[in-house]
């Protein structure tokens, strides 16, 4: 199960109207319950971040993003997944992001 699914194209736009977070943290609510706050600062902090690496011309607006991916049969997930195909060859990259906090 994934969370967020989109094209690089909407996951940009989405950063850019500020509205990432929400739209993660709704989804992720509505199928795993209310997240905490440090796990919705951790996606606002995170997904600029993301923008700013996937913001390069020559990644195609097509591009998978999928967010918070659940790996079946655990209770873990999968932050950041970036998918595509290319010349019949499909891939993926799984990104794990982490979220310091200074005490």
């Amino acid at each position: 199960m994934i969370i967020y699914d989109s094209t690089k194209e909407g996951f940009m736009k989405d950063v850019e109207s500020g509205e990432i977070a929400d739209r993660i943290s709704d989804r992720c609510q509505t199928r795993f319950g209310k997240p905490s706050p440090s796990e919705y600062r951790s996606w606002e902090n995170s997904m600029e971040y993301m923008y700013k690496v996937l913001n390069y011309n020559n990644l195609p607006n097509n591009t998978g993003v999928a967010i918070e991916y659940n790996i079946p049969l655990t209770s873990k997930r999968i932050d950041f997944i970036l998918s595509g195909c290319s010349s019949n060859h499909k891939a993926a990259v799984i990104i794990e992001l982490k979220q310091w906090e200074k005490n």
